[in-house]
């Protein structure tokens, strides 16, 4: 064993003190110290050589008691001996090299937004307060999102010491940008891609193909048509779309849906052909008809007049209701055009081919009123055949009772015009004229005594019964000659009158007094040449 005991004896007093005291640190050094202790606010260090330091516990929470450290002295010895270090101050100086670093290589470093400041964001990167604005944070003025504590990724864009202190600033977009352009890169057109259905709009999906932004219209959802996307998507859907257009300069990447299958018109002409009947389902009344799907993708339209072979106007509502499955027939169909006509009626045969077979002129038909017009009413026969009687063939005399809709009523068929599809009709020539039967209780050569109904300058007029009026022109009311007929006659006066002539047909009666008296003159003369031999 070697014995030193001389050798320290001869060492002074000063440099003994100077080899065992506890070497001096000075503030801003960076030195190595040992966790003794974590207690909640602070925690204590060995500094080796020198004294205990100590720092918030804050800044050391991912060491744990026994690690070695850096720290910077930031104070002098306090009251109790201890010395203020700041591990966040080595880490900043640290960092410093690694900012500087990412700035000239445009790396992207991580950070997260402690608080919000007018103009933008401060975001702690590496221990640094960076300054983010809101031109470059990509977070919408409106938004109501909590973004205080959130971790982002961002670029370096400028450093600068201002007082001893850095000044950073950072960009979240130009991450972004160089994220989307990398995934951009990635993509193709008509390719097949998993998408997140950020948004339903009313005329499309904003969605999400990783970190790239893009847009289904409405119209590539389904080869059908769609009328609210808000019952067929949710935001967080993951749906699969095919790319249709890719534009990586301008950020655009529109998508379909409905690509993913075969366009159902591509096949539409094998599967459905003109004159048959299908089924289908009502989707949609309109005014001038309905939409019926037969269907995802193939719809066609049922006009208004394709519903009855009747030509009258029709409440839709009384045939059809939206989602009921109807039977109809194919009319025509453009696969190019993407066009569908279908009909109804045409499930039925057209009555008119065939009313030959059923009415013929003259016959007698029933049937209901169902429209009425100031000049007359049209009756249904049957499904198809209306018949139209005009109001001067309601009856041969004024009619009392007003037709309505709903009468069921009996008529004559007067006319049928086939190629028209029209059927006139008449009421009153189901029983006979008043002028029939006047012909027939007189004629030409008749004696009868009426009464006067009214006196016009140029003759008189007598009631002839049924409703009819005979005329006795001025120049037939006498042998002799009268000038004022009111004078000699006046209405309610009985006249005898020999009808002079008689017409059905052109509904006419004519009479003459002056006739009975000349002949009741020859009649006188004849009695008296017979009697007398002579005249007067």
């Amino acid at each position: 064993m070697v014995d030193n005991t001389e050798n320290f004896e001869e060492l002074s007093f000063e440099e003994m003190l100077n080899q065992y005291a506890p070497k001096q640190v000075q503030r801003g050094e960076i030195v190595e110290a040992e966790i003794i202790s974590k207690e909640r606010d602070y925690s204590y260090l060995d500094i080796k050589g020198a004294t205990e330091g100590i720092v918030r516990t804050e800044e050391i929470a991912e060491f744990e008691v026994g690690d070695i450290i850096r720290v910077a002295i930031t104070e002098d010895s306090d009251d109790e001996g201890h010395i203020r270090v700041s591990r966040r101050a080595v880490v900043q100086e640290e960092a410093v090299v690694k900012l500087e670093a990412a700035l000239e290589n445009k790396e992207v470093v991580s950070g997260t937004i402690v608080r919000k400041v007018n103009g933008g964001y401060i975001v702690e990167v590496m221990a640094h307060s960076a300054f983010m604005p809101n031109s470059l944070s990509q977070i919408r003025k409106d938004s109501t999102e909590n973004v205080i504590g959130l971790e982002v990724d961002v670029i370096i864009k400028d450093i600068k010491t201002e007082r001893n202190r850095k000044k950073i600033l950072v960009s979240r977009r130009d991450v972004v940008a160089m994220v989307e352009a990398e995934a951009f890169a990635k993509l193709s057109e008509n390719q097949i891609v998993e998408v997140e259905v950020k948004s339903v709009l009313k005329f499309g999906l904003s969605v999400r193909v990783e970190n790239v932004l893009g847009f289904i219209h409405i119209s590539e959802i389904s080869w059908g048509k769609v009328d609210d996307l808000n019952t067929l998507y949710k935001a967080g859907d993951k749906i699969k779309a095919q790319i249709i257009t890719l534009d990586a300069e301008k950020k655009s990447l529109k998508l379909s849906i409905k690509q993913l299958s075969q366009d159902p018109w591509a096949t539409a002409a094998e599967k459905y052909t003109v004159d048959t009947t299908v089924e289908g389902e009502v989707t949609k009344i309109v005014k001038f008809g309905a939409f019926v799907k037969l269907e995802d993708g193939i719809e066609g339209l049922v006009h208004i007049s394709d519903f009855s072979w009747n030509n009258k106007k029709i409440n839709l509502g009384e045939f059809i209701s939206a989602g009921d499955k109807v039977q109809v027939r194919i009319l025509d169909l453009n696969s190019e055009d993407k066009k569908l006509k279908l009909g109804i009626k045409q499930l039925s045969v057209d009555p008119w081919a065939i009313i030959d077979e059923k009415f013929k002129e003259g016959d007698t038909a029933t049937g209901t009123i169902v429209d009425t017009k100031p000049y007359g009413v049209f009756v249904e026969v049957e499904e198809g055949i209306d018949a139209f009687i005009h109001t001067s063939d309601f009856a041969w005399a004024k009619l009392e009772n007003k037709l309505s809709v709903g009468d069921k009523v009996e008529f004559k068929i007067l006319a049928i015009d086939k190629e028209n599809k029209k059927i006139k009709g008449g009421i009153k020539q189901l029983t006979k004229s008043p002028w029939e039967i006047l012909s027939e209780e007189v004629g030409v050569g008749s004696i009868v005594t009426k009464k006067i109904s009214s006196i016009a300058d140029f003759g008189i007029f007598i009631d002839m019964g049924h409703g009819l009026d005979g005329m006795i022109h001025i120049s037939q009311v006498s042998k002799d000659f009268v000038k004022d007929l009111k004078e000699k006659f006046e209405v309610g006066q009985e006249v005898t009158a020999e009808v002079i002539e008689i017409s059905a047909a052109d509904q006419k009666v004519k009479l003459s007094i002056k006739k009975i008296e000349l002949d009741a003159d020859k009649n006188e003369d004849a009695e008296l040449l017979k009697k007398y031999g002579m005249t007067e």
